[in-house]
């Protein structure tokens, strides 16, 4: 609706079309009289939240002196007077003027929440496959919702497979509750199974085998490469570390180096930050 304007002047003459084409979007409408300026203050600061808000709620002003018909139909009895429709039907109305605040948390049951506004967000951003920007705001939606909000936890998870990261995936579908381990759950564990199975090459297996014989720095490098490569990053960052925290120059300074270098590919992926800390409480 953002291409829509957000405040419209409600009259008899577009009244019927005005009301079917916006049914199913927010709206508040509101009736106020010029000859009274108590109306036309409290008109102007909903007209100026509307604005605000970008056509989260459409506004519709009634001039009752040039529209009685309209009033009429609300059985309006005093202006100011205004009614809150979702879905179209009214579900809030009250006369007289309220402070902004009282009103903005009248006007709360029509605005999006804040994790919707961000979900919508990410989605825009995935659309253009761009994940490394969704990811945060995936995250923190999910963070405002309580992590209630299933939805939320799927598409988050979603984008997680889409950058080849099997464990942090995991961890989100885990934290889904069993009522709502539906098919697309279903779908996303066979994902990630598919995921784990492919990096299990048989390079890693060698490199693993060999790691457990002789535990050395060098072939710990090697074997963190080839899991980076197969998207199992916190497991090549914790293998890493793990010599990091004796000796940050390790190799000629190659752990480092390839630690680092997984970092910047995680991009703003939430592990990043937190195997970022690691490392520069080592740094500083």
């Amino acid at each position: 609706m953002q291409n829509q304007p957000a405040v419209i002047d409600l009259t008899q003459h577009n009244f019927n079309d005005v009301m079917q084409s916006a049914a199913q979007q927010p709206m508040v409408v509101t009736f106020f009289s010029p000859a009274s300026p108590q109306s036309l203050e409290f008109t102007a600061l909903l007209t100026r939240i509307a604005e605000q808000h970008n056509g989260a709620f459409l506004l519709l002003k009634v001039n009752c002196d040039t529209d009685m018909i309209v009033a009429q139909q609300f059985q309006v009895q005093s202006v100011p007077t205004t009614y809150l429709f979702k879905d179209g039907t009214p579900f809030d109305a009250f006369p007289g003027v309220l402070s902004e605040e009282e009103l903005k948390v009248r006007l709360s049951a029509l605005l999006p929440k804040e994790e919707e506004l961000k979900f919508n967000l990410a989605l825009d951003y995935l659309q253009a496959e761009d994940y490394h920007n969704a990811l945060p705001l995936l995250k923190e939606a999910w963070e405002l919702s309580d992590q209630k909000n299933s939805d939320i936890a799927l598409l988050y998870a979603e984008t997680y497979i889409a950058m080849k990261n099997a464990d942090s995936a995991q961890q989100i579908l885990n934290q889904i509750p069993l009522q709502d381990r539906d098919s697309r759950w279903q779908g996303l564990q066979a994902q990630i199974e598919l995921m784990n199975n492919a990096a299990n090459t048989p390079e890693i297996q060698q490199l693993q085998e060999d790691f457990k014989k002789s535990p050395r720095a060098d072939i710990a490098l090697k074997l963190a490469l080839q899991l980076h490569q197969a998207g199992k990053n916190e497991e090549a960052l914790k293998l890493l570390l793990s010599f990091l925290k004796h000796d940050l120059n390790v190799e000629n300074g190659e752990l480092k180096k390839e630690y680092l270098a997984i970092l910047q590919a995680l991009g703003t992926d939430p592990l990043a930050n937190q195997y970022r800390r690691y490392i520069y409480s080592l740094l500083y």
